[in-house]
């Protein structure tokens, strides 16, 4: 059993999550093991006994898996795979799976390294955390593995190994049970993409939405829920940060929340002062939970077609202006501005455009910023 501290961080964590009440939740088992395929070894570690610091880390590694928007939705394979019927000797009472799940994992790796290693990568030797949560009926099980580094001591100046603390790189998947049914199935990972090798090969999981349906589900529902309505109001804005969204599906081979925001929103500096921008964060991260699509992807990039991402906005009644894609230096390429009369212009940095119209004068008075 593991010291009331972590028990206690746990549940409260996964509680979080499911938005559940702390008094229905109850730990009925956690392992760690470490995982070395170089080496060809499990080893399962003591946690009980091991440091604070140790404790603090699987606290840290938890609030994570449950609170990262790294994550995308997947179903069992079939339910007599051999981490499935592991799950089933778990909800059950019998937690001796806990060695075959770490085995079954070193030879995934080793078969996998083999296959890779001719690219120049490597996995990366790390500790397998399995625990067991009981919520009044509902069973929820995580298994989560972080990697290990190597550090030089600055005590003895020693090369040694161990965990990442201040940035843990880990894969993780979370499932939860109602009456021995799997109800929600999420694989985390916090590196660029999903590795097919844990969530495929390791655990035996099909994804419940495709690449395609989630770039397409995820542009469509950005602009009908979220900028469509930005436009009347703030049309300035709207163009500026949804040129930037186009430009991430258009540059970025993965779609990850977390990096989607930072790329879009974290740092933008809104034109008008009125823009609800944190209200616009929380809207866009709590879209694929509302509307069933995942928050990590590889972006489908037959989906990213200038129709699906074209803009129109109007001039007149007799000009629009099209945009195409993403503008990577919109603000040197269009811009607006009054004269002293307070008329109004955009101009349009453009070579070839300019032949078509280098003949016509406008009488313009100085303009003002």
């Amino acid at each position: 059993m593991l010291p009331n501290i972590l028990i206690f961080s746990i549940i409260l964590e996964v509680c979080s999550y499911h938005k559940l009440q702390l008094s229905n939740m109850e730990i009925k088992f956690t392992s760690l093991h470490q995982v070395d395929h170089h080496l060809n070894n499990v080893e399962e570690i003591d946690i009980e006994n091991q440091s604070e610091d140790l404790i603090n880390y699987t606290q840290r590694l938890i609030t994570e898996i449950t609170e990262g928007t790294s994550k995308r939705k997947f179903n069992f394979r079939r339910d007599t795979t051999e981490v499935r019927s592991v799950l089933g000797q778990f909800m059950g009472g019998n937690y001796s799976g806990k060695d075959a799940n770490a085995k079954r994992l070193l030879g995934v790796e080793k078969t996998t390294q083999a296959a890779i290693a001719h690219l120049g990568n490597e996995i990366q030797k790390g500790s397998l955390f399995q625990a067991h949560i009981l919520d009044g009926d509902s069973d929820i099980i995580v298994i989560s593995k972080a990697d290990q580094i190597r550090f030089l001591d600055e005590d003895d100046f020693n090369l040694k190994s161990g965990l990442p603390y201040e940035k843990k790189i880990f894969k993780a998947f979370l499932v939860r049970f109602e009456a021995g049914k799997a109800k929600e199935t999420f694989v985390y990972d916090t590196t660029t993409r999903l590795a097919t090798y844990w969530w495929d090969t390791f655990l035996e999981l099909d994804e419940v939405y495709t690449s395609e349906y989630n770039t397409k589900t995820a542009l469509k529902l950005l602009d009908s829920k979220v900028f469509n309505n930005m436009k009347k109001k703030f049309p300035a804005d709207h163009t500026r940060i949804r040129n930037k969204a186009v430009g991430y599906f258009q540059s970025q081979n993965q779609f990850e929340m977390g990096s989607f925001l930072e790329a879009t929103l974290n740092n933008y500096v809104p034109i008008e002062s009125e823009l609800p921008k944190t209200a616009i964060i929380e809207k866009i991260r709590n879209l694929p939970e509302r509307y069933n699509f995942d928050s990590q992807f590889p972006i489908a990039e037959d989906q990213v077609t200038s129709r699906k991402v074209k803009s129109k906005i109007n001039l007149t009644d007799k000009v629009d202006l099209i945009i195409k894609e993403n503008i990577p230096e919109l603000d040197s390429t269009i811009s607006g501005f009054l004269d002293k009369e307070n008329r109004k212009y955009i101009i349009i940095r453009t070579d070839t455009g300019y032949e078509h119209f280098k003949g016509n004068t406008l009488e313009i008075s100085e303009e003002e910023e």
